[in-house]
């Protein structure tokens, strides 16, 4: 899912999620979660159009990047049992 940040950004993403009690763990768990369910999500709505659709078409054109991120957070929520992780951060 962030395979596009470089070394050092995700350095700096593990420490602030470290900072928050979440491990390397917990947020490849929640990764993993966000990304099964985004499939999930792409396959019911390339039902409703009656032709497939991509997940990474789907969430590149429909959720966009903060509902992929929202997505992702309520993962790390249901993996982690933390309140959103996401307003934490705020």
């Amino acid at each position: 899912m962030f395979t596009f940040l470089t070394p050092a950004q995700r350095e700096a993403l593990s420490a602030n999620l470290a900072a928050r009690g979440v491990t390397d763990a917990q947020f490849a768990q929640a990764q993993a979660l966000a990304k099964g369910i985004g499939e999930r999500l792409a396959h019911a709505y390339g039902d409703v159009l009656g032709r497939p659709v991509e997940p990474l078409d789907f969430v590149r054109d429909i959720l966009g990047v903060e509902g992929a991120g929202r997505l992702l957070v309520c993962a790390m929520r249901e993996v982690t049992g933390r309140p959103d992780l996401y307003g934490d951060a705020l």
